[in-house]
């Protein structure tokens, strides 16, 4: 085969470029070049109904001199699943989330069936059956779509199937999350509160908005030196692929997309810090710098300075820090949501986000602060963003407006 090849047909149809429902019913060809260094036409098997882009994409997915395999008839879609997750490399946690919604919920709904009868019809009658099922939240479902999604978009571009049922369908409803905001109050109660070991702990999320595994994960080294700016990279992890014990790791949940982030940090923290040091030094521990597509195993070592430790001279694990510090601090100062539940570690995130919205501070310096992008801040925060029309609104009425007529001379005169 030559060298990114183009994919062509010779018939006249009107729609052979995007072929429709009853359409084109001719195949995509392409010009394929022999051992003996001949041009021939061969044609892909199985495309017809294939738009030009998901023929040309079939084939750029192959290496040079391969041709692409006619569909296999009776490929379900359990066996396609497994091919599919077997090439992903995202993060461990990632895929044991990929290989949990495929074992648990989508083989046992689609896992026998062949991957060619698949039907637009059942896809969103599934979707439907999904949002009607009480016991499934709708974020749940949502998870569970998407995975679904990109094992039948994958399935298409390797030519396994010839339309993609899950085009144009829309997924399960996913409502707002809800989410607390504490007020200035309840934020210092909490810090006065707090054990002095974890103190500056519940400030670190709502002075600088960071996740609770990045506030675990503070060293010494992330403070700059006039203490004005804190730099986040790591992250305290306790997941499988740690052995389930907790490991300062070099990597940030938005990685590889951003690797690191600078927030500045408040007169108040840069004191509270300067304290907890003086009674607490930081203690040097292993930390793995890690490197996009390596499993942790295979990542070098390094070293940083923790700030906090717990009184055998641990890692701060999740669980430990929520079920006997976090929790018993908020239940003890009263602080419930509206359902009567104890606001999370997160939900300090979610105070310092909206507390820079609401006050004015432009939405991308405050996303590239928490490390999301303007789009994921908008769609979780949007109804700060209308509380702007009162403020930024006024302004850029009044510059609009229609311009104030200038006295004439006659009136200066008078």
């Amino acid at each position: 085969m030559a060298r990114n090849p183009t994919v062509y047909k010779r018939c006249d149809c009107p729609d052979k470029n995007r072929p429709k429902k009853g359409g084109c019913k001719h195949s995509w060809s392409y010009n394929l070049t022999t051992s003996e260094g001949n041009r021939t036409r061969a044609t892909i098997p199985d495309s017809v109904g294939l738009t030009q882009a998901q023929g040309q994409s079939i084939l750029d997915g192959l290496p040079s001199g391969a041709a692409p395999e006619p569909a296999e008839v009776n490929l379900t879609f359990q066996k396609w699943a497994a091919d599919w997750l077997s090439r992903r490399r995202p993060k461990v946690i990632t895929l044991q989330q990929y290989e949990m919604a495929i074992r648990l919920h989508l083989n046992p709904r689609w896992g026998r069936q062949r991957l060619r009868t698949i039907k637009k019809a059942q896809v969103e009658a599934w979707v439907q059956e999904m949002e009607a099922n009480k016991h499934v939240a709708n974020s749940t479902a949502y998870g569970h779509w998407k995975v679904f999604q990109m094992i039948m978009k994958d399935a298409l571009q390797n030519g396994k199937i010839t339309a993609n049922p899950t085009y144009e369908v829309e997924g399960p409803y996913v409502s707002a999350s809800p989410f607390y905001v504490f007020s200035t109050d309840e934020c210092w109660a909490i810090y006065d509160e707090f054990p002095e070991r974890y103190r500056p702990i519940p400030m670190i999320g709502f002075g600088c908005g960071a996740r609770q595994g990045e506030a675990f994960a503070v060293c010494d080294d992330a403070i700059s030196s006039d203490g004005k700016l804190l730099t986040v990279h790591r992250q305290v992890l306790t997941t499988k692929e740690t052995g389930y014990n907790p490991l300062l790791v070099d990597r940030l949940k938005t990685s590889p997309r951003l690797n690191t982030k600078d927030v500045p940090v408040p007169p108040y923290l840069q004191d509270a810090l300067g304290q907890y040091m003086e009674r607490f030094p930081p203690q040097a521990t292993e930390t793995v710098l890690w490197e996009h597509k390596k499993k942790i195993d295979g990542c070098k070592r390094g070293s940083a300075r923790p700030l906090f430790w717990t009184s055998h001279r641990g890692l701060l694990r999740r669980n430990y820090f929520n079920e006997n510090v976090w929790r018993p601090t908020l239940q003890k100062l009263g602080i419930k949501d509206e359902d009567g539940n104890t606001p999370t570690f997160h939900d300090l995130r979610h105070t310092f986000i909206s507390v820079c919205l609401q006050n004015g501070i432009p939405e991308h310096t405050v996303a590239a602060w928490v490390g999301d992008t303007v789009e994921e801040l908008r769609r979780t925060y949007s109804h700060l963003l209308k509380d702007h029309v009162d403020t930024h609104g006024a302004v850029a009425a009044r510059l609009t407006a229609r311009p104030t007529p200038s006295p004439s001379r006659v009136d200066i005169a008078a």
